[in-house]
């Protein structure tokens, strides 16, 4: 080859060499999308290395995660995080304190009846309180109605006595059996005489800012005085008025609760008792007239869940029919959604002389409640 030719081919192959170390940064910005031999790197096809000890953290990345795949998919993303925002904001929130279910119980104590102060029986009442009380404090429950609560010469006040026992710090007692007659002084003298009187109770974890007796029709039963009993509760969730009742069996008189709760405005209402009406009684149509739902029905569609007549000395239930019950109906933008329920109080004990004692001649209803309000509301 002569000098001149070699010369030019030198010449061109310096110049070949030059366009190609240019085409290199240009096919690693087409590779990468952005970036280049002095750029950040994010978007190289593949990070350099990294020394030994730091070999996880050094996994190469593919393009697709790069900038500019981040710069398409933000838009996205920036949905996604509002939509979420707004589930977080309007969706409701437990309104308890704990975030646990309010528990609620209902329970005939079985008083032991009016001429215990003569003839000294009672029926073991202070054997079966102090069952009550080990069975009720393993429920830890917020708010316990009771029914025949009575206030004896001999046991004092015995919703007292239990609210203290299981640190519920708040209690109401409405004196039934003083409403016997129409003047009240009446009554009062007959009750102070036996030493005796009874009706239903309301002890509460959360504090009482009212509280009302109201007389119930005696369509059947003219000296058989029943009431229902209206307690107003400060629960985290707002006001709650809860209803604590034992009626006769006596139609006009459950429907005057329905009504009396129903008429409650503004916030949730609860009303447990004793009814003395079997659960396929149309009169318990009143409640559902009125918003309410059977919270224990609810829990369990198929259960039974008797709750009557045991003999409290008997070695096995005799429970027939369910006649205790807890109805719950929401308010005030607060929802009430039972979660679950179930009989309690349902267990004998022992005497130590071959007998057995049952806690009462009603078994008890547990029923758990939601209480419920959307966060934007708090």
């Amino acid at each position: 080859m002569r000098l001149h030719e070699k010369a030019s081919v030198q010449k061109e192959d310096r110049r070949e060499a030059r366009r190609g170390e240019e085409e290199e940064p240009r096919q690693g910005q087409e590779a990468g999308g952005e970036g280049g031999p002095h750029g950040s790197g994010e978007g190289r096809a593949l990070q350099p290395g990294a020394p030994q000890g730091r070999r996880l953290a050094a996994v190469p990345l593919p393009a697709a995660v790069g900038l500019g795949a981040r710069r398409r998919r933000a838009p996205l993303l920036r949905l996604l995080g509002f939509l979420l925002g707004l589930l977080i904001v309007t969706a409701p929130v437990p309104a308890g304190a704990d975030d646990r279910p309010v528990r609620l119980v209902t329970f005939n104590l079985l008083h032991g009846g009016p001429w215990t102060r003569f003839t000294g029986d009672d029926q073991h009442l202070e054997r079966r309180l102090a069952m009550i009380v080990e069975d009720l404090r393993a429920i830890d429950p917020d708010v316990v109605a009771l029914q025949e609560s009575p206030v004896t010469r001999r046991h004092g006040d015995v919703a007292a006595r239990l609210a203290q026992a299981l640190g519920l710090p708040h209690v109401v007692h409405a004196r039934a059996t003083e409403r016997v007659f129409g003047p009240r002084w009446l009554g009062r003298l007959i009750v102070g005489a036996l030493g005796f009187v009874e009706g239903p109770a309301i002890l509460s974890r959360f504090p009482i800012t009212a509280s009302e007796i109201h007389d119930l029709p005696r369509c059947q039963r003219w000296l058989d005085p029943r009431v229902a009993l209206r307690a107003d509760l400060a629960t985290p969730a707002g006001a709650v008025a809860v209803f604590s009742t034992h009626t006769s069996r006596d139609d006009c008189q459950t429907r005057r609760v329905a009504e009396l709760a129903g008429a409650v405005p503004g916030h949730p209402a609860v009303v447990m008792g004793d009814l003395n009406t079997g659960d396929t009684a149309p009169v318990l149509a009143a409640f559902s007239d009125h918003g309410f739902v059977d919270a224990f029905r609810v829990a369990n569609p198929a259960a039974p869940g008797p709750t009557v007549w045991q003999r409290i000395d008997a070695s096995a239930a005799t429970v027939q029919r369910r006649v205790d019950y807890v109805f719950v109906r929401a308010g005030g933008g607060v929802a009430a959604g039972p979660v679950s329920g179930r009989v309690v109080l349902n267990t004998p004990r022992p005497l130590g002389d071959g007998a057995v004692l049952w806690p009462s001649d009603h078994y008890g209803v547990l029923v758990e409640v939601d209480l419920l309000r959307p966060a934007s509301a708090r």
